[in-house]
């Protein structure tokens, strides 16, 4: 009779314990803290003083009055490239401050 083995790809291993700890939409959010200029552009990353996420909303304050107010009418674009690049839907809602 032949033992049935507990073995398991490294890969699927990994990619379960970053399930498991919620790594995978740390690192997410690293990554579009880290890719901000190609998402949004060079002009709106220079602009943005902060980037931070609270559940599936990322906060983005900008320090010029008359970009918040162009982006505000483009939330939807900037929505749909950040989970363009992550590859997945990390981000529901777009806050500019």
């Amino acid at each position: 009779m032949a033992k049935k083995s507990n073995l398991i790809k490294l890969g699927d291993a990994i990619s379960e314990l970053f399930k498991q700890e919620k790594l995978d939409v740390k690192l997410s959010q690293f990554s579009v803290k880290s890719g901000w200029k190609d998402i949004v552009g060079e002009v709106v990353a220079k602009n943005t003083s902060e980037i931070f996420f609270k559940d599936k909303i990322i906060f983005i304050t900008l320090s010029s009055a008359a970009l918040k107010q162009e982006l505000s009418f483009r939330k939807d674009v900037i929505l749909n490239n950040i989970n363009k690049f992550c590859g997945y839907r990390l981000v529901e809602e777009v806050v500019i401050r």
